[in-house]
């Protein structure tokens, strides 16, 4: 298993000095990291993509907000009264909506959105 681990490091560095671009195979839909797709994109591929792509923006998400002081989207909702409404749904359509009526930004900007809505405490049927 070592060895292996090994061959593949070997093997990995020398193609990574021999091009200094990231590139994708073929058929992995060109994402590589979902916070700098275009918005229009996205919201080609959250109808008619793979499924999973509102979860991979959320945690896209977490950890950014991880990343930026050591919050989660748990703990912004813990200080939320109970019955805030927050769930998938509702976190996921902050950022969906945006994108719908921005399709020029990134998901990026359409998640910052959503870390907005959180840290100023607020439920999501405002």
């Amino acid at each position: 298993m070592v060895k292996r681990l090994v061959v593949l490091a070997l093997v990995l560095g020398a193609d990574a000095s021999a091009d200094t671009q990231f590139r994708l195979r073929p058929g992995m839909t060109g994402v590589a990291d979902i916070g700098t797709t275009g918005c229009a994109f996205f919201n080609e591929l959250h109808y008619n993509g793979p499924t999973g792509m509102q979860q991979q923006v959320l945690t896209w998400i977490q950890g950014y907000l991880y990343a930026k002081d050591g919050t989660t989207i748990d703990s912004l909702l813990a200080g939320l009264p109970a019955d805030n409404g927050w769930n998938f749904d509702t976190l996921s359509a902050v950022f969906v909506s945006h994108c719908k009526a921005n399709p020029d930004d990134t998901v990026a900007v359409a998640a910052l959105a959503l870390v907005e809505r959180l840290l100023a405490s607020t439920p999501a049927r405002q």
